[in-house]
């Protein structure tokens, strides 16, 4: 069974549409944070510092970002984000330690959030609660739970995580079921034509939806081929729109842009049928 790197897939997207992931998962953070100055990502820092409270091997993951406020101020948060797609009982424990370790390095006013995208949610998700001997500690976070999302809620939204959302609730219905999945899939592709969203950020949704609702080879081959039948023939770039999505739908099943594949296609024939007409010519010198 092929392994999906939900986790790799997941911060990459984010990365690449923060603001959108702002405005859809911390819908108050979003107008107090200054998106035109610089966003910063510290997945290093981060790694240095809670690198001796993962397991030998365990890679780290998870978020940490560095945004600026409008208040006019100097003050800047932290923004610790995990994406966690398995289930782990002693997730919001690992959570706090994660937040005091950021808190003691850097000082800095911290929120925290957890999107769980597995099925199995530990019970005190988005707590986690400390007692012994009268000491008591409780530490709260954000956290969002992609199986209490629904489809109703998710498709009536502009953002494009609401879609990122629903392929991974795609994955969990179809699970082994891959005609299923494979229609899910083509769902989610004319989903992101008709939401009509900025040529800047659906790119990274295609690719998103193409890696999480992974398909076997025969049936990928399908995919491509009906995504190319419906949204990629010359009939449907009469449109900017149909065109651009076109491009940008190339691009991220083939790694180039429809417009870039037919110039590359066009310089081809035009060097074969150079090289074709020399042969001619020097097939005809040798035969006068």
């Amino acid at each position: 069974m092929h392994k999906i790197d939900y986790d790799t897939h997941w911060k990459e997207i984010i990365t690449h549409l923060f603001e959108d992931f702002i405005a859809f998962f911390l819908p108050g953070a979003f107008p107090l944070i200054d998106f035109n100055k610089r966003v910063e990502f510290l997945e290093q820092e981060l790694h240095k510092i809670v690198a001796d409270n993962t397991k030998k091997g365990k890679t780290v993951n998870d978020k940490l970002v560095k945004v600026f406020l409008k208040n006019g101020e100097e003050k800047w948060i932290l923004i610790h984000i995990e994406v966690q797609s398995t289930f782990e009982t002693i997730f919001s424990e690992r959570m706090f330690v994660y937040f005091y370790r950021i808190f003691d390095k850097y000082s800095k006013k911290i929120t925290a959030l957890a999107i769980h995208t597995s099925e199995q949610v530990p019970k005190q998700s988005g707590k986690y609660k400390y007692d012994f001997l009268q000491t008591k500690l409780t530490y709260e976070y954000n956290t969002y739970l992609v199986k209490n999302a629904t489809e109703e809620k998710l498709l009536k939204s502009n953002n494009p995580f609401a879609l990122a959302i629903l392929a991974t609730k795609y994955l969990h219905q179809s699970k082994e079921d891959v005609d299923k999945r494979f229609h899910f899939k083509m769902k989610l592709v004319r989903l992101a034509k008709e939401k009509k969203f900025s040529n800047k950020y659906i790119i990274n949704l295609l690719k998103f939806i193409d890696f999480i609702l992974y398909l076997p080879e025969d049936l990928e081959k399908q995919f491509a081929q009906e995504t190319i039948q419906e949204f990629i023939k010359p009939k449907d770039m009469q449109t900017s729109h149909s065109r651009e999505f076109s491009n940008q739908l190339h691009l991220a099943l083939y790694g180039e842009t429809m417009d870039e594949f037919i110039a590359k296609t066009e310089k081809k024939l035009k060097i074969y049928k150079s090289k074709l007409k020399e042969n001619e010519s020097q097939i005809k010198e040798a035969d006068s």
